[in-house]
């Protein structure tokens, strides 16, 4: 794998990671990424539509419950390969903690949650995770030529990032899909795929135990998802641990997705420089 390529992948797993395992609101990394589907599918009309682009691009401005449209619980196990049992029960269990909203129409993940101080404070810290990882490409050269802004913005539109970065885990997600099989495998491949394409370049083995306190999953979880990952070949047990050797790193799977996630790298900051987000970053290190 040539430097840059290595470099960019190493970059982006690292804060994929980072952004998958931490979650929001407070929720783990599953039920986290079972919100950003459901949230997507509910705004994905507005999300056509400059003018309520702009309408709610501001933190404090969530799309109101009347605008969003509701997604079945079959499409939102579907888009995430999960098994429709498991995901009926866990959005139970968040339309019980009022996380989500269920109708005949579907499931809607209500402005109240949206608008709510935890999931605020998290969107905040996924944010400031975005600027960082910004930041780390500009610095290394990896920012290819972007879009000028379309939307003028008073401050940084917070919540239009946050849609942008929803966009890109999910779509990261599809790809690691393909490969991984179900999200939670995905989950512990993304934590192999940061440890082997480390900015040091070296290749750091970690065990089931910190695989697991990473992704806040149980250490048995991790291991049957592991024993999988082994048994396709996308991971190997070594005396250092669990690794992703440069022969898996080669197969061309593997390079494949590498190489679909720069595309969605490049997508997600041309989707930040057309919001304005980009520039109000770079107006604030001024």
């Amino acid at each position: 794998m040539a430097g840059r390529d290595r470099l960019l992948a190493g970059l982006s797993f690292a804060f994929l990671l980072d952004e998958m395992a931490n979650g929001m609101g407070g929720l783990e990394p599953l039920d986290a990424l079972l919100v950003l589907a459901i949230n997507q599918a509910n705004i994905a009309p507005l999300t056509r539509d400059h003018e309520a682009r702009a309408r709610y691009g501001d933190l404090d401005a969530p799309a109101p419950d009347e605008a969003r449209r509701p997604v079945s619980i079959n499409a939102v196990a579907a888009s995430l390969g999960l098994p429709f049992e498991t995901v009926r029960r866990r959005i139970r269990r968040l339309a019980a903690g009022q996380v989500c909203a269920l109708s005949p129409e579907g499931v809607v993940v209500p402005a109240s949650f949206l608008a709510s101080p935890v999931y605020l404070q998290s969107v905040m810290l996924g944010h400031e995770r975005l600027r960082r990882f910004y930041l780390e490409l500009r610095d290394a050269g990896l920012v290819e030529a972007l879009p000028p802004a379309a939307f003028e913005t008073d401050g940084v539109p917070v919540r239009a990032a946050a849609r942008l970065l929803a966009d890109y885990v999910l779509r990261a997600s599809e790809g690691l899909m393909r490969e991984a099989g179900n999200v939670i495998s995905v989950l512990t491949l993304v934590a192999l795929l940061a440890a082997a394409l480390a900015e040091e370049g070296r290749t750091r083995g970690l065990s089931v135990r910190a695989v697991a306190l990473r992704l806040q999953l149980s250490a048995e979880t991790v291991r049957r998802h592991v024993a999988e990952l082994v048994e396709e070949g996308l991971c190997a047990r070594t005396s250092a641990g669990l690794l992703l050797t440069e022969a898996v790193l080669a197969r061309p799977g593997v390079r494949a997705l590498i190489a679909e996630n720069a595309a969605n790298v490049q997508r997600l900051l041309a989707g930040l420089a057309e919001r304005g987000v980009i520039r109000a970053w770079e107006a604030a290190e001024a």
